[in-house]
């Protein structure tokens, strides 16, 4: 595991304790859609079964799909640490999740972004977790590249458009939730208490918590 350091020690905490970020990036949160009638595999309610409390359902939603990130994340060049928190804030792992202004599913795209990025079937199929996982990561994909790799500015350009150039609130917001949820990611080693920290990935590059 890489060594993490961040500002926000406390945060960190909190995810440890089992707090999940809910996106509400265009003023409401993701719900769970109701439009598909056909039951698929993974809609079924086995998490309520198996896991008791939000974080271990959460973590079991999480196995379900960490596959299909890891394969996306790797064929588009996408960092794993980066694609797992991208997927986990913007979902939550629910592929069922739609946003207020119509994004859809684990990566929460809409139509129109996904047909940019090659897709040709119809909204509800992005529903499909490994439909969904591919074109939303071909998308983070060219954020990343056109971020040069900068955390903040690869979020920035997830976010608000890949054509966004200057870091507005929201997405800045969506940056720090991201350095938090990689940091968690190695919550077993110690985080650093320091009031001004950079965040270390594997893909060798170093990112301030502001640019």
């Amino acid at each position: 595991m890489r060594m993490l350091a961040i500002a926000a020690a406390a945060g960190v905490i909190a995810l440890a304790a089992g707090t999940d970020f809910v996106r509400a990036e265009d003023g409401g949160e993701a719900t769970n859609s109701t439009e598909t009638q056909v039951i698929k595999p993974w809609e079924t309610h086995e998490t309520t079964a198996q896991a008791k409390t939000p974080e271990d359902q959460r973590a079991l939603r999480q196995s379900r799909y960490e596959g299909l990130i890891r394969q996306y994340a790797d064929q588009y060049g996408v960092p794993t640490e980066l694609a797992m928190a991208v997927v986990r804030i913007e979902s939550n792992f629910q592929p069922m999740a739609k946003g207020s202004a119509g994004e859809i599913g684990l990566m929460q795209i809409k139509p129109a972004t996904a047909k940019l990025m090659g897709y040709k079937g119809r909204a509800s199929g992005l529903y499909d977790p490994e439909t969904n996982i591919r074109y939303g990561m071909k998308y983070l994909a060219g954020a990343n590249e056109l971020g040069d790799g900068k955390l903040c500015r690869t979020i920035l350009k997830y976010n608000a458009g890949h054509g966004a150039k200057r870091m507005n609130p929201v997405s800045q917001r969506y940056c720090n939730k991201v350095e938090l949820v990689i940091a968690s990611m190695d919550r077993a080693k110690p985080v650093e208490d320091v009031s001004y920290a950079t965040v270390a990935l594997d893909y060798g590059r170093t990112f301030p918590l502001m640019f």
